[in-house]
């Protein structure tokens, strides 16, 4: 009957066997192990760190284009930033989700698999309120959103997906779309729990209201977008497109502005002083002579004054600093 070694004779075994690796040279057993790398089967890391570094990259571009956009969309300052991103399965993405929440599949066309977008409770109701004439400062209600309420979020996702196609073009030719949507995740199926999936998560702050926006990505849709992701962020500089520059001009055609007509003139000390109530005074501007109108506390345009109803007006007779508006606004104003 053979003998049954003991534990430490296994460890002195062990410590005292050599292993050949694959140059040919010799190394103890212990040395080999110390450069294993620990590899969990339950949740395997399918994508590289230097893809992860890339999508850090490619989408702190993406949160700064699409702060600009929400903000000239809700009219109030919005700043968006990227907090992290991690790999993780599906399953533990949905244990991180608050219930209720406002939880989005989207369509990644022209690939089978759906991703997810989720923005937490307290940013979608500070939208929604923004949206619908508010002040975007109520405190958010402990509850689910209505139908009416998803379909005015719709409208802020839409801005978002349109930001994540235009800097993922680059990469790959991908179109974000909403596939379905939810206020409990669990309920919306989006992709098997054990399936490895990118989470990107952001710290987003509309007003004075700061929340999170988590977008998941499945991790085989960025494997198929290949070495894309090490080189084409890169070149992912975004301008203004013709849609942003149309939804900002049409917000700036609402917002009230300060408008001045500047008549300057100087006094001496002394007649200040002795000025009275019914006093006349002089300010050295004639009725045809040009004045400076100003807005917003910039000189904008020349004119002069005029009488309008029995209240004092001003007549734009020429425009001035609107060198980098668009032609169409200038021919309004010369209008």
């Amino acid at each position: 009957m053979s003998k049954i070694l003991s534990q430490d004779e296994i460890d002195a075994l062990l410590n005292s066997s050599a292993v050949v690796d694959k140059s040919g040279s010799v190394r103890t057993a212990e040395s080999a192990l110390a450069d294993t790398v620990i590899y969990n089967f339950r949740r395997p890391d399918r994508v590289s760190k230097d893809t992860i570094r890339s999508l850090h990259f490619l989408h702190d571009r993406f949160a700064r284009n699409l702060a600009t956009s929400l903000s000239a969309y809700l009219r109030t300052v919005t700043d968006l930033t990227i907090i992290s991103v991690e790999q993780f399965s599906y399953s533990e993405f949905l244990m991180s989700l608050p219930d209720p929440t406002a939880f989005y599949a989207l369509a990644l066309q022209p690939y089978d698999n759906l991703g997810a977008l989720e923005i937490n409770p307290s940013v979608a109701f500070t939208i929604i309120d923004r949206m619908l004439g508010g002040n975007g400062q109520a405190p958010a209600p402990n509850r689910a959103l209505t139908e009416i309420e998803q379909n005015v979020i719709d409208a802020v996702v839409k801005v978002i997906l349109e930001n994540l196609t235009e800097v993922w073009r680059p990469i790959v030719d991908l179109v974000f779309r909403i596939q379905g949507r939810e206020t409990r995740p669990q309920m919306l199926q989006v992709a098997s729990p054990n399936e490895g999936v990118v989470l990107l998560v952001f710290d987003i702050k509309v007003g004075e209201t700061r929340g999170m926006l988590n977008l998941c990505v499945p991790a085989s849709v960025i494997e198929m977008a290949g070495t894309g992701f090490s080189q084409g962020w890169r070149h992912t500089q975004r301008g203004p497109t013709a849609l942003d520059r149309k939804r900002l001009f049409e917000n700036l055609r609402r917002v009230p502005m300060a408008t001045m007509a500047s008549l300057e003139s100087s006094i001496a000390g002394a007649d200040l002083m002795a000025l009275q109530p019914g006093d006349v005074l002089a300010l050295g501007t004639q009725l045809k002579q040009p004045i400076e109108l100003s807005v917003g506390g910039r000189h904008k345009f020349n004119g002069r004054l005029v009488l309008r109803e029995d209240r004092a007006a001003a007549v734009v007779e020429e425009v001035v600093g609107w060198r980098h508006a668009p032609a169409h606004l200038l021919a309004e104003k010369e209008a």
